[in-house]
């Protein structure tokens, strides 16, 4: 009887701590670096750096604004929130220069510290708006009406909900999941890297054409490859995997 209740509590210790760690893994903690930046006379933006979350809407409704905040996850969000003062670092700057939204992140994460402590980038533009992220790593979210959206990326996951008239993507390891609300018909679309995962959408019956160059992929579209036909989908890299619908 002793060592079947030694083992139920092993057991039980056991799950209690795995139904810790999965709530653990949800805890978040989160800190502004920087007032909300006036973007009423904004219409560009450039964010450089090491890593980061990015999201950008254009032509939303609401005030025109950015902000840099830091979001601990993990243990470390738990004890740092509620044992010590400890923020997140203030690793990132922004500045406005003239038309332009300039936001640069510094440094690295946290390693192997008790929590990652991970910069996001939160902006509303006016519709029309250009974008240039060019960064180690990101992840970035875009909604609205774009102009321009130009993405470096070694490692970069990126998705568009709206419209763009020019999109470039590229990287070493890329996933791109854009869905186009409307078209113009003078859209360009590039996506380049040594992996990519992309899956590109429009309104139904839309003509489109793409051209593939890649030593692996596999491209699975349910629309028919037009020539001349405009949006334009130009796509390269050593192993591909792209969806058209």
């Amino acid at each position: 009887m002793k060592s079947r209740h030694v083992f139920y509590s092993i057991a039980g210790i056991a799950a209690a701590l795995v139904l810790l760690n999965g709530t653990v893994s949800l805890y978040t903690a989160h800190e502004s670096l920087s007032e909300p930046v006036d973007l009423s006379s904004v219409s560009n933006i450039r964010v450089s750096g090491t890593a980061s979350q990015i999201r950008i809407s254009a032509g939303a409704e609401g005030a025109m604004f950015a902000q840099l905040t830091g979001e601990r996850r993990g243990w470390g969000a738990v004890w740092k929130s509620s044992w010590f003062s400890d923020a997140c670092p203030a690793r990132g700057s922004m500045r406005v220069e003239g038309n332009t939204l300039t936001v640069n992140i510094d440094g690295r994460g946290w390693g192997f510290d008790w929590s990652d402590c991970a910069m996001t980038v939160t902006a509303n533009l006016p519709s029309g708006a250009a974008v240039w992220i060019d960064q180690k790593a990101a992840r970035t979210e875009l909604s609205g009406n774009f102009a321009l959206v130009d993405v470096k990326s070694d490692a970069g996951d990126m998705s568009l909900d709206g419209h763009a008239q020019t999109i470039s993507v590229s990287g070493a390891a890329l996933r791109a999941r854009l869905a186009f609300a409307t078209v113009s018909h003078d859209e360009t679309i590039s996506i380049s890297g040594k992996m990519l995962d992309a899956q590109v959408a429009f309104p139904e019956s839309t003509e489109v054409s793409y051209l593939m160059e890649a030593k692996a992929s596999y491209v699975d579209s349910s629309l028919p490859n037009t020539p001349g036909a405009m949006p334009h989908i130009n796509i390269r890299g050593e192993m591909a995997r792209v969806q058209i619908d």
